[in-house]
């Protein structure tokens, strides 16, 4: 059986999201990682293009709140299996959708994210239709 609570990932989730400890942010990514999925192009790299897109999803949730269902770790990658609840702030309404998360681990932190999060069952939760945007 896999000792999860033993992982990095395991850790930033808890620290970052469930004990809402931004100062862990800076701890456990590197300066200059890339969180795909995430940080969209243009935004900075590594902790504080990070806290832009945390910032700004708990200015929309409260409530969150990010279980960790396994963890796989091998050599420098860990990839997480989670579960996301939280209260949209503006409708009152809550959400629950899961979501993958791989890392490359350089020097105990984050160095490289990939993040795949069921967004689209969040929006439609929240009863939000989106349309796709159109090629320039």
């Amino acid at each position: 059986m896999r000792n999860t609570k033993s992982t990095l990932l395991y850790r930033w989730f808890e620290e970052v999201w469930n004990q809402n400890r931004e100062d862990s942010i800076d701890q456990l990514m590197t300066t200059d990682s890339h969180a795909h999925g995430i940080i969209a192009p243009g935004q900075p790299k590594g902790a504080a293009g990070f806290k832009t897109f945390y910032r700004d999803f708990k200015k929309q949730f409260d409530a969150i709140h990010i279980a960790v269902k396994d963890v796989v770790a091998q050599d420098d990658m860990e990839c997480g299996l989670t579960e996301v609840t939280a209260r949209h702030r503006e409708t009152g309404k809550a959400v629950k959708f899961s979501g993958l998360c791989m890392v490359r681990v350089e020097n105990g932190k984050i160095a490289e994210a990939w993040n795949h999060y069921d967004f689209l069952g969040m929006h439609q939760q929240l009863g939000q239709v989106l349309t796709p945007m159109e090629a320039a």
